[in-house]
């Protein structure tokens, strides 16, 4: 019987687009199920009565049907009914009917044997029932139980003994779990010297423990057994945790509660998550379990798709896309959504709009929530359809590849490769150097405001130019011209400041005055100027205009961004943190020497005891003019009857790593 739409569950598609009679979700629901109990085909003693069971529970099929990815329909019903048999009364009781519905869905895609699934299930059931889980096992979704299902990468640890073992031994509250790896020791050999990355190392124990837990336990490991053993313990507890790899590490996390997962022994930001369903990312990880948190919800989204795939079967293409948009709009942390729009999108040989609709709907719905996430479908299925080729069209590209810059401002559910999402970008601009440039200066400003992803577009970019100088010059330029419109607000003073810290650095170790001039200034607006002003030498001030280096910049004391006010009127700060300590500076005008002022920061005087002055005319060969022997404030130095021709300037510290100033300014004459 053809029933309207339900107002409560699916009013959102009664738009001027479907104002038609629709089937029942629930119809729907329960049409998909018997079509796959048909091809299960399923026999034996009770199948009749399994059949009749799952059938008149929506909240069963619910639970099977949308608690993320089904890999083998067909033999995860067939799963499902062997662990029916083996506890029939399991159908009424929400907890244990969730985890063996977790089980059957887990099962066929990680190729397990039968008697494997029933055993896990038989576990969980029977700790659950005495009251040995953890409190959260109760309320966890079929899809959270889905790692519990699973377990760890290293596949000795999921034996129901090393279960059992852990159970018993490591019984926390769900948060420190993510200390549970510490029960091991760490170490890299074991009591006969053979290291965990050989083949030995674990062998002569095999026998002498009564389960893979118990012996990692005792005999301890590194990263890799350690993690694995914390996130092993955890789901022995009814608590969900997966394993991760890291560069050159292995770590693990745990759900501690509710929607908030916690990494443990992790040290990177770069994780591949072992039990992973679309993407292996732990921003792939926090986005599918944010689409899975709230059951009424996912179920919600699958009627959608199961309407989606009605009309397409039915003829009715247009209303196929129209209802599935409504899924990927209405719920687009759930990455199903966007897989049946794909799917739709090529199977009814949509148009160009439709595409463009798509573009749209990421850009608007799932790059504020997951930038990782848009961008993967957005480079991977939705630009090859919607971006124009030709040199005519990289206005057009650039518009379009801009428009998902303007999307977000944070990692979202995670941070992510965004660097390299700027070399695709960058390929499919596929434009010449002057334009991907100017292209890279927009999507800087773009990021501007929040200074999350602008450094790392600086950092990108600058490795791109490498020693193009005019490029380089032209590139710098464009993000300053860019940035001086900001305005004094603080956030345009901390990207200044983001960039000033990277560029003036570099500039001054290339020599490359021009680009260190132009971005001090820039950068200058942003702080105070010193107020020290002691009585110039005469002639001009040979050091502005120039350029200024120290050994190490940017070590947790110093202040790159300010480097540029320390040779010239505004003053500014620097703090060396290496030995022999070098500050030294390129003199805007080569010229005679008439003295040299310094005027150090309000502290710690002593530290310029005996250091040197010294004088260059090429930056290589320096010439000692000058020995500080007290200690003071203010240094002012009368070169005037040395006859000194100098080109650059620096004092040198060879005794420790501590010197900094305010003004470092260097007087004289010019000459050619």
């Amino acid at each position: 019987m053809i029933k309207f739409l339900r107002l409560a569950t699916l009013s959102l598609l009664c738009s001027s687009a479907l104002t038609f009679a629709a089937p029942d979700s629930d119809d729907l629901l329960k049409a998909h199920t018997e079509s796959v109990l048909e091809k299960a085909n399923l026999s034996g003693k009770g199948h009749e009565r399994f059949a009749a069971k799952l059938l008149e529970s929506t909240d069963w099929q619910h639970e099977l049907w949308d608690s993320g990815p089904v890999f083998d329909e067909v033999e995860a019903v067939r799963t499902l009914f062997a662990i029916w048999k083996k506890d029939p009364k399991m159908a009424t009781r929400s907890v244990d009917r969730k985890m063996a519905t977790a089980i059957a869905l887990e099962g066929p895609g990680r190729r397990w044997e039968l008697e494997r699934a029933l055993e896990r299930y038989m576990f969980f059931r029977i700790k659950y029932a005495k009251g040995l889980l953890n409190v959260q096992y109760k309320d966890l979704t079929t899809f959270e139980r889905r790692y519990l299902a699973n377990g760890v990468q290293h596949g000795h640890l999921n034996g129901i003994k090393s279960m059992e073992y852990q159970n018993e031994e490591v019984c926390l509250p769900a948060e420190r779990y993510t200390g549970a790896c510490w029960y091991s020791p760490y170490l890299l050999h074991n009591a006969f010297g053979d290291s965990i990355h050989g083949p030995l190392y674990y062998r002569p124990f095999e026998n002498s423990y009564d389960n893979a837990a118990e012996m990692v336990h005792k005999v301890g490991g590194v990263c890799g057994s350690l993690s694995n053993f914390g996130a092993a313990a955890a789901i022995a507890n009814g608590v969900p945790a997966v394993t991760m790899g890291e560069p050159g590490h292995c770590a693990y996390a745990v759900r501690i509660e509710p929607e908030n997962w916690s990494p443990a022994y992790s040290l990177s930001w770069q994780r591949g998550i072992h039990t992973s369903y679309f993407g292996g990312t732990w921003g792939w990880h926090i986005l599918t379990n944010q689409a899975y948190d709230n059951r009424d919800d996912a179920s919600t989204a699958g009627d959608l798709r199961r309407l989606a795939q009605y009309h397409l079967k039915s003829g009715d293409a247009d209303a196929a896309l129209t209802t599935i948009q409504q899924a990927r709009t209405q719920f687009p942390a759930d990455w199903l959504n966007w897989q049946a729009s794909l799917d739709l999108l090529q199977k009814t040989n949509a148009s160009n709009q439709a595409w463009q609709d798509l573009h749209q709907d990421v850009i608007k719905h799932l790059a504020p929530i997951s930038s990782e996430v848009a961008f993967h479908i957005l480079d991977q299925h939705v630009y090859d359809r919607v971006m124009p080729k030709g040199e005519s069209a990289v206005g057009q590209r650039r518009s379009i590849l801009l428009t998902f810059h303007n999307a977000f401002n944070n990692w979202g559910t995670g941070r992510w490769d965004f660097a390299k999402a700027l070399d695709r970008q960058l390929k499919r601009l596929a434009a010449d150097e002057k334009t991907a440039d100017q292209f890279m200066v927009s999507v800087f400003t773009e990021h501007a405001a929040e200074n999350l992803f602008s450094p790392i577009v600086l950092e990108h970019q600058l490795k791109q130019i490498g020693d193009d100088e005019p490029r380089l010059q032209r590139y710098i330029a464009g993000l300053s011209r860019a940035l001086s419109t900001g305005g004094d607000n603080d956030a345009y003073r901390k990207v200044v400041e983001t960039m000033a810290a990277k560029v003036l650095p570099d500039a001054a170790r290339r020599g490359d005055r021009a680009t260190f001039q132009f971005v001090g200034k820039l950068s200058a607006k942003y702080y105070d100027p010193c107020d020290v002003n002691p009585e110039p030498f005469p002639g001009m001030l040979l050091s502005s205009g120039g350029a200024f280096s120290i050994t190490k910049p940017g070590n947790r004391w110093d202040s790159p961004s300010q480097h540029w006010g320390v040779i010239e009127p505004h003053g500014g700060t620097f703090h060396t943190d290496h030995t022999p300590a070098t500050a030294t500076v390129q003199l805007g005008n080569f010229g005679r020497l008439t003295g040299v002022v310094i005027v150090t920061r309000n502290s710690h005087f002593y530290r310029m005891g005996n250091a040197k002055l010294q004088v260059s005319t090429d930056g290589d060969r320096w010439t000692d003019v000058h020995t500080f022997t007290k200690h003071q404030r203010i240094y002012r130095i009368d070169l005037s009857d040395q006859n000194i021709d100098a080109g650059y300037v620096r004092v040198f510290q060879p005794n420790h790593g501590s010197i900094h100033f305010n003004k470092f300014h260097v007087y004289g004459h010019k000459q050619n």
